[in-house]
């Protein structure tokens, strides 16, 4: 069905620009081997920020500045919380970006938690496909908590580019890892298929808003349907039968 509405959309559309480049490497380059995670009491956990702080000082490339962070891979301590978020902050690559977050969910959750929330506020994160879904993905393993839930919404429906589908699959893991029930609303509006109420309609977004809202969604909607399930315990064929369920059954 939305094939064909969009064909008719389409054609009197001027033609698609031509393909952007590649993204580099760094932005999907595989994060290093987890390595196994030990407790460092605070002496040992001093000595391993100095040590990073002398690395990343004479760090002259990308190589250096990864070998330095994974100094930290090995262990656990809150003073470790703020030089991975700084990292996370201020890193010009992708992968250190990310590796900083997976280094943050080992970290103990009374200080990664609220440090991982707070990164959902940072606008280079937020505008960074692969290092918001990171920092999703870490929240859920370290800390989350529901009173996050609403930025969490906010990010997954603020973007529904293709190039956004890692964050959006990343929110819906963390809403059935939690069995999250302030996720209803947002399942519920993203479990049918997206299609323009009204194509004339002024306030319509255009049909290239549609395609790539629609291409997104095929590409995660089964775990809509997943998280659905996991938090009502029921199956649904459309947003109006979850929702005539629940309004009968609000969740407890």
């Amino acid at each position: 069905m939305f094939a064909l509405l969009l064909t008719a959309m389409f054609c009197t559309q001027e033609p698609a620009p031509a393909k952007q480049p590649a993204r580099p490497v760094d932005a999907a380059a595989p994060a290093p081997a987890t390595k196994r995670v030990e407790t460092w009491d605070d002496r040992a956990a001093k000595a391993a920020v100095d040590a990073l702080a002398r690395s990343l000082k004479t760090a002259q490339n990308l190589a250096d500045r990864s070998a330095a962070l994974e100094q930290l891979a090995g262990g656990a301590n809150a003073q470790l919380v703020k030089p991975l978020v700084r990292l996370v902050e201020t890193d010009k690559a992708t992968t250190i970006q990310r590796r900083a977050v997976q280094l943050l969910a080992n970290q103990p959750a009374a200080t990664a938690g609220p440090a991982l929330q707070k990164l959902l506020d940072n606008l280079r994160v937020k505008t960074s496909a692969p290092v918001a879904a990171e920092v999703v993905r870490a929240l859920s393993r370290c800390g989350y908590e529901p009173g996050c839930w609403d930025r969490l919404a906010a990010l997954f429906e603020g973007n529904y580019s293709t190039e956004f589908v890692p964050l959006h699959v990343a929110v819906l893991e963390l809403a059935t890892a939690h069995k999250e029930k302030l996720s209803l609303p947002l399942l519920l509006r993203n479990l049918d298929e997206p299609v323009p109420t009204d194509v004339d309609a002024a306030p319509n977004p255009p049909a290239e808003y549609w395609k790539a809202r629609w291409t997104s969604w095929s590409q995660w909607h089964d775990k809509v349907k997943e998280a659905l399930y996991t938090v009502t315990g029921q199956r649904f064929a459309s947003a109006a039968e979850a929702k005539a369920w629940i309004d009968k059954n609000p969740p407890k």
